[in-house]
């Protein structure tokens, strides 16, 4: 067992150490790993405890969501970080297994193809596409697999004062012995699972001491680079609108920031109704966005890719046919895209009058009026004020080059 000679913190892995013995007679467990610094940690931990309390012949599974949406640096470190410690557990005695999830169809797909307008909190469907419907489709192909699984997060009390309410309102009694310690549970309508929340209890310092201590044994370089001393940051989609100001990509090199100047300009351009196709149902008459506002997106990837010399992760991973995204919006003959385009909107509500043709995009006209009216309404937006505090190229030189 690791020592820090540190009494809080050993109290802290000895109670996750006990809630996993308590689910030791079970034979899988499923591990939701982001990449970021609390799965890390549950990672870690739970390698140990197969380790120091020598428990073998377990199925340990590790879920990794690649939503095509994350920082390049995340997925690299996660990726890597797998398949280390999927290695380590190899070594206890027990198999281990990586599934890496991905949306049926990306965040790139659902802005141009579908017209998504940025998220709110009214309307998140990023969260449903990008994450939780893939999640639960790798979770209900484990269990036709195992038939049942002991699914372990990293969630803790201390991440905010929404995810406490969550915990404390949905902990439940997994396990019938488990009766003191139920709060390490949390409720789920899924038949044949049991989640858990071994380092409930674990504070941000608590985590980052022991990462600390752990450093080089389990070779974290990457993790730190992506934290850069930042603590409280937390690592998602970059175009995550869900959120005032993209603080993760503040603690990487300034080229990043041109992403939140993209995710700035998405933002903006989805409050606009001139940007929006109307529609006669739900809570708004707001609709998808129309060929302006997906022509300015499709026009806005390449430029940004040009200015931050970064390639947008997953442009060129998802595939329509045999073509990539990229190919497909920016390359093939119109007649072929639209095919490729049509075929891949099965089940798309609306679909007649939802999808436009690409060429009508990418033929989209963004002359200096329609900039102007986008820079008054970035102008009453909190995360542009934010960037350009930083420095105004990473919006206006997007914006400049838009035509």
């Amino acid at each position: 067992m690791i020592s820090l000679e540190n009494s809080k913190l050993d109290k802290k892995i000895l109670e996750t150490f006990n809630i996993l013995d308590f689910l030791r007679y079970e034979k899988n467990f499923a591990v939701a790993f982001s990449g970021g610094k609390d799965s890390t940690l549950l990672s870690i931990l739970l390698h140990e405890w197969l380790r120091s309390r020598g428990v073998k012949d377990k199925n340990i599974i590790f879920i990794h969501n690649d939503t095509l949406s994350e920082l390049d640096l995340l997925e690299e470190y996660a990726r890597s970080f797998l398949e280390r410690m999927c290695k380590l557990i190899k070594e206890t005695g027990n198999e281990c297994m990586l599934v890496f999830t991905r949306p049926i169809h990306n965040f790139y797909w659902r802005v141009i193809v579908a017209g998504y307008p940025a998220p709110n909190f009214i309307f998140r469907w990023c969260v449903n596409h990008l994450k939780v419907i893939p999640n639960k489709n790798a979770l209900d192909d484990l269990l036709r697999r195992y038939g049942k699984v002991v699914l372990l997060t990293g969630h803790r009390e201390d991440e905010s004062s929404s995810r406490a309410k969550i915990i404390k309102h949905n902990s439940v009694c997994g396990l019938n012995e488990m009766s003191c310690n139920s709060s390490f549970f949390l409720k789920i309508d899924v038949k044949g699972v049991i989640k858990v929340m071994p380092i409930k209890n674990w504070t941000l310092d608590d985590v980052w001491k022991f990462l600390e201590s752990v450093r080089d044994e389990f070779n974290l370089t990457q993790l730190f680079e992506l934290y850069r001393g930042n603590k409280e940051a937390r690592y998602g989609c970059w175009h995550c609108t869900l959120v005032k100001i993209q603080k993760n990509v503040y603690n990487l090199s300034p080229s990043y920031l041109y992403l939140e100047g993209v995710r700035v300009l998405y933002r903006v351009i989805s409050d606009m109704e001139n940007m929006r196709l109307r529609k006669n149902w739900g809570r708004t008459l707001l609709g998808p966005l129309n060929a302006l506002g997906r022509g300015i997106m499709l026009k806005t990837f390449p430029i940004v890719e040009e200015l931050s010399g970064k390639r947008l992760y997953g442009l060129d991973e998802e595939f329509l046919g045999d073509y990539t995204l990229r190919e497909v919006f920016y390359q093939l003959e119109p007649s072929k895209a639209n095919k490729l385009i049509w075929d891949s909107a099965k089940g798309l509500k609306d679909k007649e009058n939802r999808l436009i043709p690409i060429e009508k995009i990418r033929d989209v006209k963004i002359t200096e009026e329609i900039k102007k009216k986008i820079e008054e309404k970035a102008k009453e937006n909190f995360a542009f004020t934010f960037l350009i505090a930083r420095g105004k190229e990473y919006f206006y030189d997007i914006l400049q080059k838009l035509n």
